[in-house]
């Protein structure tokens, strides 16, 4: 999963409460970003790359199980679905290590 989330946090810099932009590679947060003054907090990059390769390793391990899963639970839905999802794995990949190395 690479992508941005909103949440309501309390801001470091302007100590106001307000909605920051939350972004994600993978499972992990890689930075915050204030709605109201801008500032940016980012995860410490090699600390980022290693725990990104962690989770990443995990993810790839337990994916041939959460899809035996779901074909159990939903086997059509999941036999329609599983070529799109094939196909979009190595670019959901490619933009979580972009986000990963831009910090």
């Amino acid at each position: 999963m690479e992508g941005h989330e909103e949440a309501q946090l309390r801001c470091t810099s302007c100590g106001l409460e307000t909605e920051h932009t939350l972004r994600y590679a993978g499972r992990l947060l890689v930075s915050t970003e204030c709605g109201n003054c801008g500032a940016m907090r980012h995860h410490p990059e090699p600390d980022l790359r290693h725990a990104y390769l962690h989770d990443l390793e995990s993810r790839v391990l337990s994916k041939p199980g959460r899809w035996v899963n779901r074909l159990r639970r939903h086997p059509v839905e999941t036999l329609v679905e599983l070529p799109g999802a094939i196909l979009s794995q190595p670019v959901k990949i490619a933009r979580e290590i972009i986000t990963v190395l831009r910090g």
